[in-house]
């Protein structure tokens, strides 16, 4: 059974704030959020990884063997957290885990994080281009995620804390469907 949305935000947070504090102690938070998220984007990047690790025929023991065997090149440290959160049966949450692991990182590093969302990916130049916007706009340092969403169709839509602004082609297309159909006072 799957987590809704806000509680398996608020679960993430949950490991990611522990896994975080333990990081912290060993002075070692920038490898372990940097290791956490490379085994949570090799999940993600691979579709058969993935549905074994959502499978209810796999114990959680036999989904944290193979998350740690994903890890095998990480930090103990870190292959311990991906180990925790499998065990306790949330091996569906390791990307919400860490990115929220980035998050804490960031402000950590006076930085805050802007997740940027794009129908397709950003060159190089407009990420650039849009983190030096950001960074002026927040007068902090601006560390960008950037997520594929194809039902974007064109532009971004960013999410920095609570503040969403969303330029994307869907939303225009939405607010101009709402104008055409509201009704006239003529």
């Amino acid at each position: 059974m799957g987590a809704t949305r806000s509680s398996a935000s608020v679960l993430a947070n949950r490991y990611a704030t522990a896994i975080f504090s333990l990081a912290t102690e060993a002075k070692q938070e920038a490898l372990i959020v940097e290791e956490f998220s490379a085994v949570a984007s090799a999940v993600e990047a691979h579709a058969e990884l993935s549905a074994a690790l959502a499978s209810p025929l796999l114990d959680r023991k036999a989904k944290a063997d193979i998350l740690v065997a994903v890890a095998k090149k990480a930090s103990p440290a870190t292959q311990q957290a991906v180990r925790t959160v499998a065990e306790q049966g949330r091996a569906d949450v390791l990307g919400r885990v860490a990115q929220a692991l980035r998050s804490k990182l960031a402000r950590a590093n006076g930085e805050i994080e802007a997740v940027v969302e794009s129908a397709r990916p950003l060159a190089e130049s407009v990420q650039k281009q849009l983190a030096e916007s950001l960074s002026k706009a927040t007068g902090k340092k601006v560390q960008l995620t950037l997520q594929e969403n194809p039902e974007l169709l064109g532009g971004v839509a960013v999410q920095i804390g609570s503040q969403r602004l969303d330029a994307s082609l869907s939303a225009a297309l939405n607010t101009m469907r709402k104008e055409l159909l509201a009704p006239t006072n003529a």
